[in-house]
């Protein structure tokens, strides 16, 4: 896990994987497996969320100076999939699979989105600008997950 772009795609691969999970409990009508794998689902999510928010982004608008650049989009995104992952869990709350499914799909959708706005984007970008600091911005960003824990 050379680069910024690694570390936050193996953290992207380990949602996802969460999130399949979700799905195969939909798929297996097992709601008890639907929920507590949202509650981890949601865990990690905000996890990732919390670590780009307070160590890549300030570094990436300190390197990259732009007005409404792809960190106020990103962050806007942030706060719309916080929004969708809210209602996804109280329509679990209220045991009502179909809300859940609803809001599963937006969330999925503007996921995949954001996802390759990351990936293609933003982190290669860092990765090439920050070489020099790279080792130091994965840690941070490590680090920045297990504190918020």
């Amino acid at each position: 896990m050379n680069t910024i772009c690694d570390r936050l795609a193996l953290d992207h691969k380990h949602c996802q994987d969460l999130f399949a999970l979700i799905e195969t409990g939909i798929d297996d009508k097992n709601w008890d497996a639907v929920h507590a794998g949202a509650r981890h689902f949601s865990d990690a999510i905000k996890e990732h969320i919390r670590m780009e928010e307070n160590v890549l982004f300030p570094i990436f608008e300190e390197t990259i100076r732009q007005g409404d650049g792809p960190v106020d989009i990103l962050r806007r995104e942030h706060a719309h999939l916080h929004g969708i992952l809210d209602r996804m869990l109280a329509a679990l709350d209220r045991l009502s699979p179909a809300d859940f499914l609803l809001h599963a799909e937006s969330f999925a959708l503007l996921m995949q989105q954001h996802l390759m706005k990351e990936e293609v984007l933003v982190y290669p970008l860092l990765d090439k600008a920050l070489a020099g600091r790279r080792e130091a911005i994965v840690h941070a960003m490590t680090q920045c997950g297990r504190r918020d824990l």
